[in-house]
């Protein structure tokens, strides 16, 4: 978890009121953080990475009026025109395809500001940046640069000054350098390089990797350029967003940069107020509390949230850095940080009744016992696959139950069964140690006459150069006399998943289908590129509980 490093007297000289050094410390849990550290003249704090405005004690203290009341009324970020232009080059797009930018005027640096940005800087590449693969950031000295400035690729012999550095080096050198090894992997496979010049042809950057020395910042530094580089447009405003507003909360003005390609041209940064809706009634029913209208205004407005209520709807709106609001629940946990979790009264149930075991989990519970006992590895898969691997596996695809606006092929449809999951675990170990033998109990989805089943289902699955029909059934009767108490009887059966003359229906004492057993057709062996024969059996288990 990253941690911030707030020192008392910058800490105290930014908020709006009056607070002990004691009671400063017992606040700080309320906002939903944690204290790792103590001094006599700092404090280190742990926030959660869906926070990253909370990387600077700026990001604190601006919380903290507002929790603490010191501040009812806060201004809005005010973005301003600025005469600094960026024009991308089309060859930037298959190599790092989104830029945003700001510039900041009129900031007064410390050394100890510098620090705090540094760290935000930091903190950001780490957390939603994915160690720069997503999202790299550059602080510049704006007085050195001339506009307009090019968004452009190079090749490894291009050369220029990097940071800290006194002499040129090519594109190659950085790469292989001590900087350059640390994050040359997110640029590998490409011939091409990002770059960013001014219109003097100096460079200024080469994201993600290292800045140039032109722009070095230093306690002198009054006007920064800002630029976010990355491959996913989100991720790079969310950036910006939290950079300008806390450098605009060390008192910076905010400027805007104009930015221009083939098919666009915005400004940013981009103030946009999200509005998120919440039923008041969700958020009484789900805290157990029963708040007014004023109440609730007044608790968002503690955690610097505006709020305004129609037709029994919080109509919630967000600040820039506030992108970890996606749901109602978010807003509601936002509510009763604001009421104070140490309001909160715990209370006994009404009934006086006992809780007990769920019997079909003690079932599905002793189940996995008796499979482990018999030497199987139990494998957990996600509910999510894709079409594609019912297809490989010989499975239905009639009536499947699918993701609207999937954004991943490997995430298309709700399985209706697990072999397919047994089959890509078998491929993703081809090089382990033989025989394998795994099993998976999970749900399955159906839908028939527009209804939605789903069940429990027990997928077996063994692994090695001799295994055959025999062996996957004594393990069905070893599973049935343990589990159940009884022989698990089998009668022939075709199917595509199975070689034929090699399959089998598992049937139940009342004679109906509770399942499948065989060898693995060579064709399925093939679609998963496994090389070892494979034999399963595969049971609803929905039906065995009602025996």
């Amino acid at each position: 978890m990253p941690v911030v490093t707030v020192y008392y007297d910058r800490i105290f000289s930014m908020l709006k009121g009056d607070i002990s050094k004691d009671e400063l410390i017992d606040k700080i849990p309320y906002l939903g953080l944690d204290i790792e550290e103590q001094t006599e003249e700092y404090i280190k704090i742990e926030y959660n990475p869906n926070r990253p405005d909370y990387s600077t004690d700026y990001g604190l203290a601006r919380s903290l009026n507002s929790f603490l009341d010191f501040e009812t009324q806060y201004s809005k970020y005010d973005v301003y025109e600025s005469d600094l232009v960026i024009n991308i080059d089309k060859s930037t797009k298959d190599v790092r395809p989104y830029i945003v930018a700001a510039v900041i005027k009129d900031i007064k640096l410390d050394d100890e500001t510098i620090r705090q940005i540094i760290t935000m800087q930091e903190d950001l590449h780490n957390g939603i940046g994915r160690k720069r693969k997503k999202v790299a950031i550059g602080i510049h000295n704006l007085d050195v640069i001339k506009s307009p400035l090019e968004y452009i690729t190079v090749d490894d012999s291009f050369s220029f000054i990097p940071l800290n550095k006194d002499s040129d080096m090519t594109v190659k050198e950085i790469l292989d350098s001590e900087i350059g090894n640390q994050y040359a992997s997110i640029l590998a496979g490409n011939n091409l390089y990002p770059i960013i010049r001014d219109a003097n042809k100096q460079v200024l950057s080469f994201p993600p990797i290292i800045n140039g020395d032109l722009t070095r910042l230093d306690s002198k530094t009054t006007n920064l350029f800002i630029d976010v580089t990355g491959t996913d447009l989100d991720s790079v405003c969310n950036a910006l967003s939290v950079i300008f507003t806390t450098l605009h909360d060390a008192g910076g003005k905010v400027h805007a940069v104009e930015i221009n390609s083939d098919n666009s041209k915005i400004k940013t940064p981009q103030i946009k107020e999200e509005v998120i809706e919440v039923e008041l009634e969700y958020v009484r029913s789900l805290l157990g509390l029963e708040l007014s209208e004023k109440e609730v205004i007044t608790y968002l407005r503690r955690c610097r949230i505006s709020a305004n209520i129609e037709n029994n709807k919080v109509r919630v709106k967000t600040e820039p850095f506030r992108f970890d609001l996606i749901h109602p629940v978010d807003v509601i946990e936002e509510i009763v940080l604001g009421y104070g979790i140490h309001n909160l009264k715990p209370t006994l149930p009404g009934s006086d009744m006992t809780g007990g075991f769920d019997k079909n989990q003690q079932f599905l519970d002793k189940a996995r016992d008796v499979l482990t006992g018999l030497g199987l590895i139990e494998i957990m898969t996600i509910g999510l696959i894709s079409e594609d691997m019912l297809k490989k596996s010989e499975m239905s695809t009639d009536n499947l139950l699918k993701v609207v606006d999937t954004k991943s092929i490997e995430h298309e449809v709700l399985k209706n069964s697990n072999v397919p999951a047994i089959l890509k675990t078998f491929s993703k170990n081809i090089h382990k140690k033989y025989p394998q033998r795994i099993f998976e109990i999970s749900r399955v989805f159906n839908k028939t006459d527009n209804e939605i089943q789903e069940h429990y289902q027990l997928t077996v699955g063994l692994a090695h150069a001799t295994v055959n029909f025999t062996e996957a059934n004594s393990y069905l009767n070893a599973f049935g006399k343990q589990l159940l108490g009884m022989n698990l009887s089998t009668r022939a059966n075709e199917s595509e998943l199975f070689v034929k003359g090699r399959g089998a229906e598992i049937i139940n004492g009342k004679g109906i289908k509770i399942g499948i057993v065989g060898e693995i057709n060579p064709q399925v062996l093939e679609n998963f590129a496994l090389r070892t024969p494979i034999s399963l059996f595969d049971i609803d288990l929905d039906e065995l509980m009602k025996r």
